[in-house]
């Protein structure tokens, strides 16, 4: 899967509502299921050798929002050697306040780096957990969990009615060969897809507003196993816990303090996620 074409398949879903990549990123609601997590807390912690520091951030463009400011905090403290940031690379503006309004909390993560001159890294690699995924999970199962995850967003920031979201959902299976490669022959419609929702989520209401719980990886343990979100959170969390996580263990372990900054429903699952030191 190629991320670009990931994300003009989504500006196409949204096409009415000038909305930037970056709008795309977190389940505005996600922060709820994580409340045992702090980012105060992490912010306040002191440096110490050796250690990995999740910081779990939602969406927001308002520079008055007290994440950014809690953000600043764990740069002094916790003195950061590498800061691996969610989501690519979309640059800097020349002040905070647009930064923030512009690029969002990816971006002003990657100014408070520069400033305290610090590199960075970025966290996912779409294409690669896609393809993990798809060795993991059956066909229809994976598209309508990436339908479903855009349908939801949509919803969420428009308010967008059945009609209107179905509509918009159209469009995007339109072009989902196109960033859901391999998925053609399955969900090729509308009806496919409330069929699919109804076959593999019974009870979970309506297919254009899925719980938020089916896109947060540490609530996998809230479904049962062989469940809808179940298998896909159980598959996401394996492959985070092996390529992604893992490896900023083993460079903690050899002396890095490493800052993650990432949206709360991608929080790696695990009892306690304010801070996970290499063993």
């Amino acid at each position: 899967m190629n991320a670009s074409s990931f994300f003009l398949a989504a500006a196409l879903f949204f096409p009415a509502f000038g909305a930037s990549a970056q709008n795309f990123v977190a389940v505005p609601d996600a922060q709820e299921l994580v409340g045992s997590y702090s980012a105060a807390q992490a912010a306040a912690r002191p440096a110490s050798a050796g250690s990995v520091r999740y910081f779990g951030v939602v969406t927001s463009q308002d520079a008055k929002h007290e994440q950014f400011g809690q953000l600043r905090q764990a740069f002094e403290t916790f003195q950061p050697t590498l800061v691996v940031v969610e989501k690519p690379d979309l640059g800097v503006a020349s002040t905070e306040a647009t930064t923030i309004a512009t690029k969002g909390v990816p971006g002003y993560t990657r100014l408070l780096a520069q400033r305290y001159n610090v590199p960075t890294q970025r966290l996912d690699n779409p294409e690669a957990e896609y393809a993990y995924l798809r060795t993991k999970v059956d066909a229809e199962q994976l598209k309508l969990y990436y339908l479903l995850r855009e349908a939801r967003r949509f919803h969420l920031r428009t308010g967008g009615d059945k009609a209107l979201t179905k509509k918009a959902m159209k469009q995007l299976l339109a072009q989902s060969a196109s960033f859901l490669p391999g998925l053609e022959n399955t969900i090729q419609t509308v009806d496919e897809l409330a069929a699919a929702f109804q076959k593999h989520c019974p009870g979970a209401g309506q297919w254009w507003d899925a719980p938020a719980t089916y896109f947060c990886p540490q609530a996998a343990g809230l479904y049962p196993v062989g469940s809808f979100s179940r298998t896909l959170n159980d598959a996401i969390n394996e492959y985070r816990q092996q390529y992604v996580y893992a490896p900023l263990a083993a460079r903690a372990a050899a002396g890095e303090r490493i800052l993650v900054v990432t949206s709360c429903d991608q929080l790696p699952a695990a009892p306690q996620t304010t801070e996970l030191a290499a063993q």
